[in-house]
């Protein structure tokens, strides 16, 4: 069984091997992780079976029975990791679910082993799924339309500069963020409104003209003015799920406009899910204070929770969980099966069919990685429910475990 290398040497190699999954490296992280990788066979094989691990069973070799829940707690008691007041403002300093999510990968390969069996005895009884049609996750991927329609697929863009609209050079970077930049000669007489969308199976990121980052998930989509330098305030719409790291200026409130609620802030870190297909809009505060809906004041760590008839809740949650897509984790906590299914579905643009609709209700729990592909995802809920799932196409079947 192989070990671990130190604490600090581990915590290191999860900071890169997150950032590559992120595409977070500059050209001197690269290098540093080519050279951990190539130093040893052994290094190899780890990072390799972090980008898929289904490249193990294609040599023979399967995991032992993986508890997820306890490999992201051993990888959190391992790095020791305490989160300091810089953390959502330092590029380097990960989010703690991210940084726990790579170690844990590190853990499920290193601490628990592999085992090496013959093509002949890998009949696994504890399998609930055939992979006969497997699904990948997601990727990195929108479209930009511009104010006069244009549509740039930003996956198949080079990267640079994509256009030019009254003064804002909107560029793509190298590490595949959407990138808006007043020009010298900046225009205001013909500013038009943008939007960037996601299709089921992508996610992208854009760091708007004031500085603004979002995350914008699956199946989502984002307005906004090409620039805000003539505008009272900063106002965008979303339809769907988006984080968000809003750049400071008093001057001018940064509005978020959903179907249902309005969200003002001045400058702050805060989660949004406003779904069609959800029965609530879910805003989550991380960092600074928002308004919702022009009374509803939040506090840092807590949610505002809006039904569809008009009711508005606020709860004391932990904020990770809110962001966990952002980091690459699916997070459920005691949600319906339909809820967490909605989020697989968008992730991995497929269909869900029920056979029964009391298994909506069921209640679901745990963490796994965004970024393994479906079938393993749900062998997770079988586990831990009397169901079971089909796969046909791109259609998920749920049914009651015969």
């Amino acid at each position: 069984m192989m070990e671990l290398p130190n604490t600090g040497t581990n915590g290191r190699i999860a900071d890169l091997i997150t950032g590559y999954l992120f595409n977070e490296l500059n050209d001197s992280e690269l290098k540093e992780l080519e050279k951990w990788i190539n130093s040893a066979a052994e290094n190899k094989m780890i990072f390799e079976s972090v980008l898929d691990a289904s490249s193990l069973e294609k040599q023979g070799r399967i995991y032992a029975s993986i508890n997820v829940n306890s490999a992201l707690i051993k990888a959190k008691q391992h790095l020791k990791f305490v989160k300091h007041p810089e953390i959502n403002t330092d590029r380097k300093v990960k989010q703690l679910w991210t940084r726990i999510a790579a170690v844990a990968s590190l853990f499920l390969i290193c601490t628990i082993g592999l085992y090496y069996l013959n093509k002949t005895g890998l009949a696994d009884t504890s399998a609930l799924l055939v992979k006969q049609n497997e699904i990948k996750a997601g990727s990195n991927n929108a479209t930009l339309t511009l104010g006069n329609g244009k549509k740039i697929i930003l996956s198949t863009a080079v990267n640079g500069k994509l256009a030019h609209d009254a003064g804002v050079v909107i560029t793509k970077a190298a590490d595949g963020m959407l990138v808006y930049e007043i020009s010298a000669h900046n225009r205001q007489d013909n500013l038009q409104t943008n939007t960037l969308s996601t299709e089921k199976g992508e996610q992208y990121q854009v760091r708007l003209p004031d500085g603004t980052k979002v995350w914008l998930n699956a199946a989502s989509s984002l307005k906004y003015p090409s620039s805000f330098s003539q505008t009272k305030e900063r106002r965008v719409e979303l339809n769907g799920e988006a984080y968000f790291e809003v750049a400071k200026d008093k001057a001018h409130p940064f509005v978020v406009s959903t179907a249902q609620q309005s969200i003002e802030v001045l400058g702050t870190h805060f989660n949004v899910n406003s779904y069609i297909d959800e029965e609530i809009t879910k805003t989550t505060l991380l960092e600074g204070a928002v308004k919702i809906n022009g009374s509803v004041l939040l506090k840092p760590g807590e949610e505002a929770v809006l039904a569809k008839s008009g009711s508005l809740a606020i709860h004391s949650v932990d904020t990770e969980n809110a962001v966990a897509w952002k980091n690459g984790l699916f997070i459920f906590e005691d949600e319906t099966l339909k809820t967490a299914m909605n989020k697989i579905a968008r992730w991995y643009n497929v269909e869900i069919q029920y056979q029964d609709d009391n298994l909506k209700l069921l209640t679901v729990g745990g963490s796994i990685s965004r970024f393994d592909k479906v079938s393993e995802v749900l062998n997770f809920f079988g586990k831990a429910g009397n169901i079971q799932f089909d796969i046909k196409g791109r259609t998920i079947i749920i049914s009651s475990k015969k």
